[in-house]
């Protein structure tokens, strides 16, 4: 179980049609990103960069975007399944 004081992964969201939405938190690993920031709509080929501490970035492609409402005490949050891609320019 994930709980929102463990999203600590910096990330921004890049939607399909390039807006961007920064400064979002989350837990972000090879296959799966968890995310409490439920107030921003993320789709299916929508992209994640996560911001690493060297400087550097990572980027996933958003496959099947699961909503999950508030359950036993752990609020609304996003699971997303996803694939590393190329850092876009």
């Amino acid at each position: 179980m994930i709980l929102p004081g463990m999203a600590k992964d910096n990330v921004t969201l890049v939607k399909a049609n390039g807006e961007r939405f920064e400064g979002l938190k989350a837990v972000v690993n090879l296959r799966r990103i968890v995310t409490f920031n439920t107030d921003v709509k993320m789709e299916s080929k929508d992209l994640i960069i996560k911001h690493l501490a060297d400087g550097g970035q990572e980027a996933y492609l958003l496959l099947d975007v699961v909503l999950n409402k508030a359950e036993d005490g752990i609020p609304e949050n996003y699971q997303i399944a996803v694939r590393k891609v190329a850092v876009p320019e």
